[in-house]
């Protein structure tokens, strides 16, 4: 019997599902985004610093359908979902589904702060928060550039958050800095990027070799590191941290949290106080087992219960079981439980530097940059190929 499973979001979860799935030619699969791309998050950050183009971060999500028989896709925008009617409501339409996976991930947390801050101060969870940023620095070398004045004047950038995402960001943006001053024979002193860590280092939580490596290339860059604070308040060029003092910038860079998609704000299903939600051992919501919930959107745990964070490989890893247990559902078959993990965690420090913590070794240095440039394009390149193939598939039906 045929099934038609709409799946929210061309996220990494996403669109794994969608491949998942489409092996089952008796499977509709309706892939929705907002956006007509694939955005490669984990190359982000070297698009805001300059060090590849923008268009090697995405993967067109129409090509990639189209290389699929059973499979369509909709750029539109989620307006609300009535899981009594089994509906979603598009900006162009309603469609009715069987099974619904939600991948939206997630969007970057703001502060509380005055409306001329917040306009411009960016995340860089999405490809166009990560443009903004790289034609905001671009803009303001070249104000620099032209003007020795400028160029004396002092220029400060607050990172708010060492996780992840903000250990690099403030490493990939100083280097770029850094790189840029020296071949135009500048000098980088008076600017300075503030990394703001809540906790008592960088990276908290990972390993003390991996935290270790991390800031001591920080430092090596020449970025300033806040630990033990957390921002009280901002109010116009001002920061204030919890430990008294103030911080003068002129831009500011979210990267302390995550929240849901605005569509799913409405939705009564279960969350965790982080506002993530609660799915069964097999990916389910746990108040509705035709939902589907997988990604950053979802509270996803290892076997043993502890809490998996938000990354590419665990989305992906979520994104493959809920595809099969769709599949397994259609056929009557037993459903697997999620043995989830992180298999390994690789994080850009600027440049032709990295580390790599793989639980049984740890590499840091130009080869883990290599490794982490391998495992990019190994996920990258077959998508690539397979849109090329949807591409042609588009080009016969229009000629």
């Amino acid at each position: 019997m045929s099934c038609h499973v709409v799946i929210l979001g061309g996220s990494y979860a996403g669109v794994a599902a969608m491949r998942g799935l489409s092996k089952d030619l008796d499977m509709h699969i309706t892939l929705i985004d907002q956006h007509p791309y694939h955005f490669l998050q984990t190359e982000g950050y070297e698009l805001i610093a300059s060090s590849t183009p923008f268009e090697d971060t995405m993967v067109s999500l129409p090509a990639l359908c189209a290389n699929y028989a059973n499979v369509t896709f909709k750029h539109a925008t989620v307006k609300e979902i009535d899981t009594q009617k089994k509906t979603v409501v598009l900006s162009e339409g309603v469609l009715t589904y069987d099974t619904l996976v939600i991948a939206l991930g997630s969007m970057t947390k703001r502060f509380e702060c005055d409306e001329n801050v917040y306009n411009y101060s960016f995340g860089a969870k999405s490809l166009r928060g990560a443009l903004r940023l790289n034609q905001f620095f671009q803009e303001e070398l070249y104000r620099r550039l032209e003007s020795d004045k400028k160029a004396k004047e002092s220029f400060n950038i607050i990172v708010g958050g060492a996780g992840l995402s903000g250990v690099e960001i403030a490493a990939g943006m100083q280097y770029f800095f850094n790189r840029y001053y020296r071949s135009n024979a500048l000098s980088c002193a008076s600017l300075h990027i503030h990394l703001i860590a809540s906790r008592e280092t960088v990276l908290h939580g990972m390993h003390p070799k991996v935290i270790k490596a991390a800031s001591k290339r920080l430092k090596k860059l020449r970025v300033k590191v806040h630990l033990n604070n957390r921002i009280v308040s901002i109010h116009k060029h001002e920061t204030v941290l919890t430990d008294g003092s103030n911080i003068n910038f002129d831009f500011m860079i979210f990267a302390g949290g995550t929240t849901t998609s605005t569509c799913l704000k409405e939705m009564t299903l279960s969350q965790t106080p982080r506002g993530q939600f609660m799915v069964d051992s097999y990916l389910r919501s746990v108040d509705d087992t035709d939902i589907y919930i997988i990604g950053d959107t979802a509270a996803l745990n290892d076997k043993k219960g502890k809490p998996l964070p938000p990354t590419a490989q665990t989305a992906i890893q979520s994104g493959d079981l809920a595809a099969k247990n769709i599949l397994y559902t259609q056929q009557h078959k037993a459903l697997q439980k999620a043995d989830l993990s992180v298999k390994g965690i690789a994080i850009a420090l600027g440049g032709r530097y990295a580390v790599i913590d793989l639980g049984f070794i740890r590499i840091n240095g130009y080869l883990a940059y290599l490794i982490k440039k391998l495992i990019e394009r190994m996920y990258k390149w077959p998508l690539w190929w397979l849109a090329s193939r949807g591409f042609k598939r588009i080009e016969t039906c229009e000629i």
